[in-house]
């Protein structure tokens, strides 16, 4: 394991590592995940029943999650991302167990492009299943 800090000593090593081997992670990947759990929640999945007369941003969206609708959108996006990229991913978290002071800076890439991937697919997310509950 100890391995892993040799090979990715920098930021620059986990980079070229990282863009040789990223398959991207769409909304198409979460899609089915997603919508299912919206069908199910309803508009109940924001914070203590966070819409106000159907008027609800994106930003409101991402905002005001409860914690069980952002664990499984997190959860499916988690997935998704491990099915395409487990090599991505496994090397990502053995560099943080090793040290996890010091894995942020190196695996910098890995966090952005999840946290964007994410990001997008909650946007994604708000356009087709959100926003049409909102004006039922």
């Amino acid at each position: 394991m100890k391995e892993l800090l040799e090979q990715y000593p920098d930021q620059k090593a986990f980079d070229t590592f990282f863009h040789m081997k990223y398959k991207p992670v769409s909304y198409d990947d979460v899609k089915e995940a997603m919508e299912a759990f919206v069908g199910e929640a309803g508009l109940s999945l924001f914070l203590d029943d966070y819409v106000k007369n159907g008027k609800v941003t994106k930003e409101d969206f991402k905002n005001y999650l409860s914690q069980a609708a952002s664990f499984q959108f997190e959860d499916a996006m988690t997935e998704a991302f491990y099915d395409k990229n487990p090599e991505i991913y496994e090397t990502a978290f053995g560099l943080y167990e090793l040290s996890p002071e010091g894995s942020a800076a190196i695996t910098r890439t890995f966090h952005e492009t999840y946290k964007k991937s994410y990001e997008d697919c909650l946007d994604k997310l708000f356009d087709a299943a959100i926003f049409p509950l909102l004006f039922k």
